[in-house]
């Protein structure tokens, strides 16, 4: 079955030979992603759109998070972690050359970003918030121009963010 970017658990152990013990090693995402799939959608809550404005047609949410609050990292359904930096970085460049919000992650643009901000704990500080009074994660806001799109929100067709991107997996 497959998991993580794996066809199945011998494609994980093949693909990291490397490793002091490969068959610990894919076990461990295994059961992480299995727990993630079990839990689902109570992992994914926080990636919800938490706030509609139908009547300028703007969604809010996070796009991703990669710490809690309390410190612990968020493992996704792909069974992948996304390092705060690495991801703030993403957001910044999405928002720089690109912006614009799909459906399903298809190429025709259904909407533009309105709003982007990467909490860290530096930009907590400097708010005057202590540094973890939000998780470290990607808040976004977007205008849904696309008729479409928008009556699937509306209906809750379309209830969360996913973010895409291209990355090479290396080891926690």
């Amino acid at each position: 079955m497959p998991f993580a970017g794996y066809q199945d658990f011998q494609d994980c152990v093949k693909r990291n030979a490397e490793k002091d013990d490969p068959s610990a090693y894919c076990g461990t995402i295994q059961r992480a992603v299995e727990k993630i799939n079990r839990d689902w959608p109570k992992n994914t809550q926080a990636f919800r759109i938490v706030k509609v404005d139908e009547e300028r047609r703007l969604v809010f949410g996070w796009a991703s998070v990669a710490i809690r609050k309390d410190g612990t990292n968020i493992v996704d359904s792909q069974g992948d972690m996304i390092d705060p930096e690495e991801l703030e970085t993403a957001a910044y460049s999405f928002v720089l050359k690109l912006g614009d919000a799909n459906e399903m992650h298809e190429p025709e643009p259904v909407g533009r970003t309105v709003e982007s901000l990467v909490i860290t704990p530096q930009k907590l500080e400097k708010m005057g918030l202590p540094p973890d009074s939000l998780p470290q994660g990607w808040w976004v806001g977007f205008y849904v121009s696309s008729d479409e799109a928008w009556s699937r929100v509306k209906k809750g067709d379309l209830r969360a963010f996913s973010i895409e991107g291209i990355a090479e997996r290396e080891p926690a």
